[in-house]
């Protein structure tokens, strides 16, 4: 790729930094809060599972969500999804319950790495739009919601509690049933036959600190390609209007919103309401009291990927979506049936920055990639792209990347915004009436570079009477011998992991509130 900046001089780093140093106490301020954070012990955990990097089916645990049992008081299940594995379906005690795989995947021999499922499996084939033929389902987040009522094939109508799937391999969401008396539950699917990709298009928002050649705007979207579903929050509308589905779209600033509807024959499909876009362009004050106002955007490992969004979470009494874009921070956007069916959202809907927000950044050159860098390097590389920044501008308590998002909800709309913060292996706890509002952080023992996580106020069975609160841990305990599988590098381990809200709450002097807000009728006063 031809250069399009010369090489850094070191001189930059001086005016980026003027002016700066009660931002950076603060910044050194919130670090070691950080690293003082309380640490909470979970109460059960499940099985480490073993990746093994491009093994066929080979598990990745990543979302997590709970589901409430209304004829079993206090009881439930914990869905996972588990990247190119599919889901796992979980007691209160972390056993598994459930394998759904994935429905189009590889073959898996009986010498390859070991995968949930049957093993050896001769697979059912790659997505159908792939034109590679290699790309195959890959799930990534998971939510769930109550009462849906589906359309049999007699015409009759049965209401289900659903758990909705965006499979990102094949670009679509995936419905099942939660249905724990079934003899082929507890998670049935029932996702039409007919269900549309959720990105058809894409839409691109170009760097001009990194330039590509692309042209801004809607493009064609090859599902090879993997601008796909994403992120996912569900949303149940208040009375019987509805229920929507929010997906983020993987390498795009970009969130669709969808609505679920029956399809007849006892299916679910889905169909396009609005897209919301998020600008990464952002106006920074200047490193001094009479300098201009910088534009500042992220830098981009990969410059054709613009800044992706993933955790979401819809506060459903209130009618918010709040948004997580990784290297920038959290949005909160009011939602509404009057906005029209594209809408950029503005700049003064980020509520909360990640530290590194605004600062300036040195994109060098690693092998046809950028390495984003916080200094200039020792010595010029030749293609290093340099960006301005204040580094006064960013946030004070999360790193990037910013991950899953939960609402624990209190009294009188009152509760808790839950955010994990990847970077530093944190989770943050914001007042959920002003977002803006930190009031503590903590971390969870033998818990790191978390993805997902969610989080219940009522009853979750005997162990977990004040609720519950579950979350991904990228950083379980490895295989007895980490030597390569079938000539497959392992890749790391994950897991899921159960905590009593209690137990959070009694360390940082939190709100218990487990009758305050039923989750299986979010608008019921």
């Amino acid at each position: 790729m031809r250069a399009v900046r010369s090489a850094i001089l070191s001189a930059w780093a001086l005016p980026f930094a003027l002016g700066c140093s009660q931002h950076l106490n603060e910044h050194v301020s919130a670090q070691s809060r950080a690293t003082s954070a309380p640490v909470i012990e979970a109460r059960f955990e499940t099985a480490a599972l073993h990746g093994y990097d491009d093994a066929p089916r080979t598990p990745d645990a990543d979302d997590p969500a709970i589901w409430v049992n209304p004829s079993a008081s206090g009881e439930g299940l914990v869905i996972g999804v588990l990247k190119n594995a599919g889901l796992h379906v979980h007691d209160l005690e972390g056993n598994v319950v459930q394998t759904i795989l994935p429905p189009y995947r590889p073959a898996v021999t009986a010498a390859d790495p070991p995968v949930p499922g049957a093993q050896p499996e001769s697979g059912t084939g790659a997505c159908p739009e792939s034109e590679s033929g290699e790309t195959y389902s890959r799930f990534n987040n998971v939510d769930v919601q109550y009462g849906f009522e589906l359309i049999k094939a007699n015409g009759s109508k049965e209401k289900v509690d659903i758990a909705v799937v965006t499979d990102r391999g094949c670009d679509r969401l995936r419905i099942y049933a939660i249905k724990p008396q079934s003899s082929s539950g507890p998670l049935i699917d029932i996702t039409a036959p007919s269900a549309p990709r959720v990105f058809p298009t894409r839409f691109v928002q170009p760097s001009s600190l990194q330039p590509t050649g692309a042209s801004p705007g809607v493009h064609d979207n090859d599902l090879d390609d993997q601008n796909t579903a994403y992120g996912l929050a569900l949303h149940r509308l208040e009375g019987d209007d509805g229920y929507r589905a929010f997906v983020t779209q993987q390498s795009r600033s970009v969130v669709a919103e969808l609505e679920l509807y029956a399809a007849g024959g006892g299916h679910v499909s889905y169909t396009r309401v609005r897209e919301l876009r998020f600008n990464p362009v952002f106006t920074v004050p200047g490193t001094s009291g009479g300098s201009p106002s910088i534009q500042w955007t992220p830098c981009r490992e990969v410059p054709e990927r613009d800044p992706q969004l993933e955790g979401l979470v819809v506060d459903q009494q209130e009618g918010v979506l709040f948004a997580a874009q990784e290297v920038v921070g959290i949005w909160r956007v009011p939602l509404s049936d009057a906005l029209p069916a594209t809408v950029n959202v503005p700049a003064s809907r980020l509520i909360e920055k990640v530290r590194s927000f605004g600062e300036p950044w040195w994109a060098v050159p690693d092998d046809g990639e950028y390495a984003c860098e916080d200094s200039a390097p020792g010595a010029p590389v030749a293609g290093t792209i340099a960006a301005p920044g204040n580094l006064s501008a960013g946030g004070l308590h999360l790193e990037r990347d910013v991950e899953g998002l939960a609402i624990y909800h209190g009294e009188d709309e009152e509760g808790y915004l839950l955010v994990s913060s990847q970077g530093d292996d944190t989770f943050h706890v914001y007042d959920r009436e002003d977002p803006t509002d930190h009031i503590a952080a903590f971390q969870i023992e033998g818990t790191g570079e978390t993805d997902g996580h969610d989080v219940v106020n009522v009853r979750a069975g005997s162990d977990f009477p004040y609720g519950l609160f579950v979350v991904q841990n990228g950083q379980a305990s490895g295989p007895s011998s980490e030597d390569p599988v079938n000539g497959f590098e392992y890749d790391g381990s994950t897991q899921f992991k159960l905590l009593g809200w209690e137990d959070i709450a009694d360390e940082l002097d939190l709100d218990v509130e487990e009758d305050e807000f039923d989750p299986r009728d979010p608008h019921d006063d």
